[in-house]
């Protein structure tokens, strides 16, 4: 019998850059870069959502859970972020997963 629920994965990913970034400002560049790689309509059927409590200032890493369909969209998204508040930085996915347990950050 189908449902509608729509599927989820999780994405961990990883900002490295020489200075200082704040959440905010990652979670912005990542949302703006998004929006114009996939358009507005793409990030309603997307529904991207940060996990804020698993940002790791330290070693500058969270999780996104998005979309199963728009997976390989994100990761391209992430390839075309090049400067965080004039900071030029690389923001790359580490691993892709359908439950957020399996995450160790």
């Amino acid at each position: 019998m189908p449902t509608l629920r729509e599927n989820k994965r999780y994405i961990s990913f990883n900002v490295t850059s020489e200075a200082e970034i704040d959440y905010k400002s990652v979670k912005e560049a990542i949302n703006t870069t998004f929006a114009n790689y996939v358009g507005t309509l793409g990030v309603s059927k997307a529904g991207i959502i940060f996990v804020d409590n698993s940002y790791n200032p330290n070693s500058r890493s969270g999780i996104i859970k998005i979309n199963n369909k728009y997976v390989d969209h994100l990761k391209a998204s992430f390839a075309l972020i090049n400067k965080i508040n004039k900071q030029p930085v690389i923001v790359k996915s580490l691993k892709c997963s359908g439950m957020i347990n399996k995450f160790k950050i």
